[in-house]
């Protein structure tokens, strides 16, 4: 009687995987296009831009040449005083770490700033927090994640605000390898080779805080979604914003000009947004966000061995951003949904009239009609009674309200299927639903941290994160570029699309993740800056850069 049973088989947690895979290596994109020009014009290839744009259908068919006209200029391993346009909005590192512990709590006042919600700034005593949190070894933060006991004479350590960020960090561990512990040598011989693994053995297999059993590759996504989240939050929050998902699909929207008939386009992405938090306390509770702030992009690929590779994952990064200055761009506008006045989206079907069945419903009626009449031996069919619209009208309310002639109402009905039998995406089909929006309700959009009207370009900010690395950007978006990809039938060109790029830092590293996170509090702290520091912006160094864009260039190219 026992003999269908499964039979548990007995694991062993005792000892490592049998085996490891090998270690995924640790790879960046090396595509940085130049732009020549200074204007760019509207009309590329001998078609106006967005014309262009559409022509890419699949990952494959992008190539540099629409880096060269959108008038892309990367500049790589940009100091943090490049990518921060005001760089007194950056830490000051050695006042605040000279700064006595004692005296700490006192200094904290006078070295916060007004923001643009009306709050103060965190100070350097939360700056002395999070440095000293993040530097937190990743073993001892890992025994306290995995609560195992720490080592004879010393305590278990507290993470504070970081333990998230830890947690998430100790998930990485399983599927890249630690690059704050030494690696392991090869030279040492066989001596040192069974000395190391005698000490690995020596410790049990559920003690253990490094224990790799994947490759990179195979990260789940939403594990570096929620380690960016994390890294993130430690600083956003105490500027007033968040990280949140978005809860409409992100969309790169390319509007051809009249003269083209070609109905409008767009590119997806996967990105994520930093929002500001409202202050009051009503609308923060019905979830209105503000913004967005800044964009989050995370990518999963690993493997950048050709130059299409290098070049797909710099689209998925301009992307984020053009869409990012999009959104930035709707403050005081109205959404212009796709189909909106149409014929085709207004018009009543088959001519107004009650229409047939579709698809699998004329197999369900000519099923119904094909059973033969019971209690005769005769291969009569059955008639089905032809109704009026009028009288289908009254049996599905009687039916709706009554439960007559129809399932039960706490009868559950079989998924995507009406309580008539039909397939629901044919109930849509007759509905004739307006086109759906793709514009958050919730949101107040706006440009949170934009210098001026005037400027004619927005500093969009972007968090980039690959492997287990992340990077700052900063790309100088013109308004005129925004306004050909809306279909602004306009032949004036737009200055150069410059893109800043961080340092990669490497978040298992404690330096390291203390150097991004200064330049994540700068980058917070300028776009989170009151009215009044804006106004106190050099307006030199505002016209230099938009006048003679190559300057700034020409200094990062030498270094």
């Amino acid at each position: 009687m026992f003999a269908n049973l499964p039979i548990p088989v007995q694991t062993s947690t005792e000892g490592p995987p049998r085996e490891i895979p090998p270690q995924t290596p640790v790879r960046f994109p090396q595509c940085a296009p130049q732009a020549v020009d200074k204007v760019v014009s509207s009309i590329q290839q001998g078609q106006p831009l967005v014309a262009l744009l559409q022509n890419i259908h699949r990952p494959a068919d992008i190539n540099l040449s629409y880096f060269e006209a959108l008038g892309l200029h990367v500049i790589s391993n940009a100091a943090p005083e490049d990518i921060i346009p005001d760089s007194s909005c950056l830490p000051p590192i050695e006042e605040w770490n000279s700064i006595a512990t004692d005296n700490l709590l006192e200094a904290n006042d006078a070295t916060k700033k007004p923001l643009g919600n009306g709050n103060l700034s965190p100070g350097a005593q939360t700056y002395r927090e999070r440095k000293n949190e993040l530097l937190i070894d990743n073993t001892a933060a890992f025994r306290t994640i995995r609560r195992i006991p720490p080592p004879t004479g010393e305590s278990a350590v507290r993470l504070g605000n970081a333990y998230e960020f830890f947690k998430n960090l100790e998930f990485f561990s399983g599927y890249w390898d630690d690059t704050s512990l030494p690696p392991p040598s090869d030279s040492s011989g066989a001596t040192g080779s069974s000395v190391e693994k005698e000490d690995i053995s020596a410790v049990p297999f559920h003690q253990q805080t490094h224990t790799r059993t994947g490759t990179g590759s195979q990260l789940p996504p939403e594990y570096r979604q929620n380690l960016l989240t994390a890294f993130i939050k430690l600083v956003a929050y105490d500027f007033g914003c968040n990280v949140s998902l978005p809860r409409c699909e992100p969309r790169l929207h390319l509007t051809p000009p009249p003269s083209i008939p070609f109905p409008p386009s767009y590119f997806n992405s996967s990105a994520f947004f930093i929002y500001r938090t409202p202050t009051e306390r009503s609308a923060a509770r019905a979830g209105i966000i503000e913004g967005p702030v800044a964009v989050v992009s995370c990518r999963g690929s690993t493997v950048f061995a050709t130059e299409a590779e290098s070049q797909l994952d710099l689209a998925r990064e301009v992307v984020a951003v053009l869409l990012t200055a999009q959104q930035r761009a709707r403050e005081g506008r109205t959404e212009n949904k796709f189909g909106e006045g149409k014929w085709w989206a207004t018009k009543q079907r088959w001519g107004g009239g009650p229409g047939g069945p579709i698809g699998r419903e004329a197999d369900k009626i000519d099923g119904l009609a094909a059973i033969p009449a019971s209690g005769t031996g005769t291969d009569e069919k059955i008639t089905l009674p032809v109704r009026d619209e009028s009288e289908r009208g009254v049996a599905a309310e009687t039916r709706r309200i009554f439960g007559i002639n129809g399932p039960s109402p706490n009868k559950r009905t079989k998924r995507g299927k009406t309580a008539d039998g039909n397939m629901a995406i044919y109930e849509n089909y007759r509905k004739l639903l307006p086109p759906s929006s793709t514009w958050d309700r919730r949101a107040r959009y706006c440009p949170i941290g934009k210098l001026s009207a005037e400027a004619g370009f927005d500093d969009v900010f972007m968090v980039s994160a690959l492997n287990h690395h992340v990077s700052i950007v900063r790309v100088r978006v013109p308004e005129k570029l925004l306004n050909v990809l809306s279909g602004d039938e306009t032949n004036e060109g737009w200055e150069k699309l410059p893109m800043w790029r961080s340092k990669w830092y490497d978040l298992f590293i404690g330096v390291e993740r203390v150097e991004a996170m200064e330049l994540v509090w700068g980058m917070v702290s300028y776009l989170m800056r009151s009215n009044d520091i804006q106004d106190e912006i050099d307006p030199t160094r505002k016209d230099a850069t938009r006048n003679d864009g190559n300057a700034q260039d020409e200094k990062t190219d030498i270094n």
